[in-house]
């Protein structure tokens, strides 16, 4: 006969094995022993946190003869339950019967009496996929239930249920189960089964099991196999593809130092030995997490997942500012993961981000001012002409007037290698501009076309070729397709004079 799985072995009998979901475990049990059962009953909440055992657990407690410590686990009824051969307590799987003939048929059966206990109990698992034509079928029902008989329904997406199903339920929602609560039923499992289970090795398989206790006994399960019973941190690393806490620090730590070639090789090695990036970089974001909480509050019963030397170890490279900034950057990551179609390239690029930061901030020009300003004398470094001013006229004309009364010099041109701005650049200086402006400007272009002076002609000449793409008070962007006429306005004495 095949080995009984764990989850199987150990599922809870009574409510007192119940691990977590005291709440529910309170009101069913006050309800049984009260009798003042409902007639239907919907449990929700993720995958092996104790529905389908809570629903058997109900079962067996509402026909057992004795109300006062039900379920007794001793009567007959308690004994036919616990075997699966209890004629009044039916399980269906809504996954394989979601037809409406599987309900109907169910319905006309919970119409006959009990055979052997006081109550019929009909258990739906996964009720969410159920028809549309089963789930008003039932829905039926549930609204003149047949006498002495209960529904259990269970499943793990209730938003998928007619709400009118819902609301026909008292609902009980089941949560995911702490890691201590996990932790501490490992070792007690381990104890009796005679496995050797390491503190640190229980914790990181109830990390794994995401709040599961079914998902943590399977693994465990598998590790004892595995091990010989002998579970150990690096049996586990090996098996799911894990770091250890020592080398997550070690890597900030690189990241930190600028130490590149480092960087590079641990990543190649994550990716030789198959590390599942997604989770390495959650685990990433925790270490970083754990370093500030210890860093703030000096409080060794608050890490989880690190100890204070390994957060004095990273401190020793990284402040405060920068441990909370590289967390930022990672969380960034998990988004890029799911459009990116090499986990380890953009984890790679990710650390090569932080690790060459004070590099790219050597290296990047100082121009924040003139993006921002866009004062007269620099606007000579934007790609596209730009005529700025210092104040706005009312009058355009009148500006103009007044330069015709100054006599005019020879001004000697030289032309200046002009100074092409990145993308990041332009949009500083674009997010500045309105339509207002624009349109003000363009009035304003459309009355200086038409203006003859013989002094300005040939700055006029020039702005007949262009048209205001985009305007703010201190700076006007103008387009143009010849590309002399670029060079032309964006010569520094033509810009001044302009």
């Amino acid at each position: 006969m095949a080995k009984l799985a764990l989850y199987q072995k150990y599922r809870s009998t009574d409510f007192d094995e119940v691990v977590g979901q005291e709440y529910v475990v309170r009101s069913i049990r006050n309800a049984v022993r009260e009798g003042k059962t409902g007639h239907a009953y919907l449990f929700c909440g993720p995958r092996g946190t104790g529905k389908t055992t809570m629903a058997r657990l109900l079962a067996k407690a509402v026909n057992c003869t004795d109300h006062e410590h039900a379920p007794c686990g001793t009567c007959d009824n308690c004994i036919a339950a616990a075997n699966g051969t209890h004629p009044d307590i039916v399980e269906i799987n809504a996954a394989n019967e979601t037809h409406v003939e599987d309900i109907r048929e169910l319905i006309d059966r919970s119409q006959l009496a009990p055979m052997m206990g006081k109550h019929k109990i009909y258990i739906i698992d996964e009720v969410h996929q159920l028809s549309s034509a089963a789930s008003s079928a039932l829905l039926k029902t549930l609204e003149e239930p047949p006498e002495n008989v209960l529904f259990v329904l269970a499943t793990t997406d209730p938003q998928k249920l007619l709400p009118t199903i819902i609301s026909r339920c008292q609902r009980f929602d089941f949560t995911s189960l702490r890691k201590d609560q996990i932790r501490d039923h490992l070792m007690a499992v381990a104890q009796q089964e005679n496995i050797q289970l390491e503190k640190e090795a229980a914790e990181m398989i109830a990390e794994l099991s995401d709040g599961g206790m079914r998902d943590a006994l399977s693994i465990m399960d598998q590790c004892a196999a595995y091990t010989a019973d002998q579970i150990t941190m690096d049996a586990i690393d090996r098996i799911y593809g894990l770091t250890t806490t020592d080398e997550k620090v070690d890597l900030l730590c690189d990241i930190v130092r600028q130490d590149i070639p480092s960087v590079l090789s641990r990543i190649d090695g994550y990716r030789q030995r198959g590390i599942d990036l997604s989770r390495f970089t959650d685990d990433v974001i925790d270490v970083l997490k754990e370093t500030v909480i210890y860093k703030t509050t000096k409080r060794e019963d608050l890490l989880k997942l690190i100890h204070p030397e390994q957060a004095r170890k990273l401190f020793e490279y990284a402040d405060l500012r920068t441990c909370l900034n590289m967390a930022d950057t990672f969380l960034e990551t998990k988004e890029r993961f799911r459009l990116s179609s090499s986990s380890a390239t953009c984890f790679e690029i990710t650390c090569l981000k932080l690790a060459a930061q004070e590099y790219i901030q050597e290296i990047q020009p100082d121009h924040q001012q003139e993006k921002i300003s866009g004062s007269r004398n620099k606007v000579d470094h934007i790609p596209a002409p730009i005529v700025s001013r210092e104040t706005k006229p009312d009058i355009p004309v009148q500006k103009i007037n007044q330069a015709t009364q100054q006599e005019e010099k020879p001004v000697e041109l030289t032309k200046e290698e002009i100074h092409t701005w990145n993308d990041e650049e332009i949009l500083s200086l674009l997010v500045q501009c309105n339509k207002q402006s624009k349109a003000s400007d363009e009035n304003t272009f459309s009355m200086l076309k038409n203006y003859n002076g013989m002094d300005t002609r040939k700055y006029i000449s020039i702005l007949e070729n262009v048209r205001v793409a985009a305007s703010c008070n201190d700076a006007i962007i103008v387009m143009t397709k010849v590309q002399q006429i670029v060079n032309r306005i964006n010569e520094s004495v033509m810009n001044e004079q302009l």
